[in-house]
């Protein structure tokens, strides 16, 4: 487990520093209710706040890292995203969620896919 945990550990940092070079601020990272784990909400330079699902994996042995995204993970996504603006009432201009999937390859070099507004 702790193998795992570190290799998503290694993935989101990689998505924070992906974010960063388009101007996007991180606000929070793993923010935790009782419903589950948000991984990044982040702010884009625009002021559109958005929550990210960042999955990785180190191979495509069980699909790639966007493929564990199902429609019961992107409901938990959505209510999870609730609750989060529930505890945080200050307006923001929109709100959404996507994903970031990293896969890690063999030689060390990892690639980053982004996909916008995954749960509508």
């Amino acid at each position: 487990m702790d193998e795992r945990r570190g290799v998503g550990d290694r993935g989101e940092e990689l998505a924070v520093r992906y974010l960063a070079r388009f101007g996007w601020t991180v606000l929070e990272r793993n923010w935790r209710c009782r419903y589950g784990e948000l991984d990044l909400i982040c702010r884009e330079p625009d002021g559109t706040v958005v929550i990210c699902e960042v999955k990785t994996r180190r191979g495509r042995g069980y699909g790639g890292p966007l493929e564990a995204i199902t429609y019961t993970k992107a409901r938990r996504l959505r209510r999870l995203t609730a609750a989060w603006a529930r505890q945080h009432p200050a307006p923001v201009p929109a709100l959404r969620i996507d994903a970031i999937g990293v896969l890690w390859h063999p030689d060390g070099t990892a690639s980053i896919a982004h996909e916008r507004g995954i749960a509508r």
